[in-house]
């Protein structure tokens, strides 16, 4: 979905107003103004501690807040039981009914949403690839079919809104990325309101409209994809997206923090070392140069990862492998240039 400038009231899914959250004397949220428009899938990124699970908990109801008001598509919430919020929860460990097998867990999530058989058990068990283990109990299952099954048993109780903490942070990559695009496709069909916790920029990248960053318990930046990673609003925003992390260097020019992604270099030329070469370390607002020494070359995965030495700054670079020069050697002259640089 497209989601241009800032949503309006009625267009909202969940709203929180001045929402802050003590714990035995300890502030762990403070002064939220937040907001998720129906139908978005909203990722809370963060490192461990920021407060994403607690701000998850307190829009599912399972705590209240200290101070401040929340808001559920228009009506005040603040005080209201967990059950009656239209919520589903999905959390880091599947909740099943380990006595029950996987279509007794279904039916039964099913019963509980008081809606009518309409044929959306059979369709999600079919997408999510449950339909060979129906008669298995859940102590039965890998780690990827009890997720997939507590993600099921979710979409099954029809809420408008799912909320989900960190569902798969326990599962290999490979396991990982076939659920991601199943849960994706799924809310993206039906226009689910989706909250998602994770520390993950790259999950938080192939799943979102909207990302909301957070750290020391507030909001750092919320925006689309594209404003934060390029336009991050701050250092601790800016290193918490991308791997490998920014990168932070000095300028002469400007009286500011100048940092780069190792992903972002281009490669103009590699070349034997000549005689007399000149190293560059130049920083322009929308595009740094620098022409260097190849100091160091390894393959990680499919990247290749080089370190530029350019006078005092030492610049690590990391595209395709195959892509780059595959001549350049430890020693090389090389040239680089970076559109993307980052000012704070």
């Amino acid at each position: 979905m497209s989601l241009q400038g800032e949503p309006q009231r009625g267009d909202l899914a969940v709203e929180l107003r001045q929402i802050g959250f003590d714990y035995h004397g300890t502030v762990v949220l403070e002064d939220l103004q937040w907001q998720v428009s129906k139908g978005e899938f909203h990722t809370l990124l963060g490192a461990s501690g920021s407060g994403k699970t607690t701000l998850l908990k307190l829009i599912a109801g399972l705590q209240r807040p200290s101070r401040g008001s929340l808001w559920m598509s228009g009506r005040e919430s603040t005080k209201e039981p967990s059950h009656q919020r239209g919520i589903a929860l999905v959390g880091q460990t599947a909740a099943t009914y380990d006595h029950l097998s996987v279509l007794a867990n279904l039916r039964l999530a099913v019963n509980l949403s008081g809606r009518k058989e309409s044929g959306l058990q059979e369709e999600l068990v079919d997408q999510f690839e449950l339909a060979g283990v129906l008669s298995r109990k859940p102590g039965e299952l890998s780690g990827g079919q009890l997720q997939r099954l507590a993600i099921v048993r979710a979409l099954l109780s029809q809420r408008p809104v799912l909320l989900m903490d960190e569902p798969l942070a326990h599962l290999q990559e490979s396991l990982r990325s076939p659920i991601r695009k199943l849960l994706r496709r799924w809310q993206q069909e039906r226009e689910l309101t989706c909250i998602y916790v994770t520390h993950d920029s790259q999950e938080a990248f192939e799943l979102s409209d909207r990302i909301s960053v957070m750290g020391d318990g507030k909001v750092l930046q919320t925006g689309d994809l594209q404003s934060v990673y390029r336009r991050p609003s701050s250092k601790q925003v800016a290193e918490l997206l991308g791997r490998p992390p920014v990168q932070w260097h000095k300028s002469d020019r400007r009286a500011a923090a100048l940092g780069l992604r190792p992903t972002d270099w281009r490669v103009l030329k590699a070349a034997t070392l000549e005689e007399n070469s000149e190293e560059v370390f130049e920083a322009q607002p929308q595009l740094v140069r620098v022409v260097g020494r190849l100091v160091g070359s390894r393959q990680v995965e499919s990247w290749d990862w080089w370190e530029v030495q350019a006078g005092t700054e030492r610049i690590l670079a990391v595209g395709s492998y195959g892509a780059w020069h595959n001549e350049a050697v430890v020693g090389s002259w090389v040239e680089l240039t970076n559109a993307y640089p980052i000012w704070l």
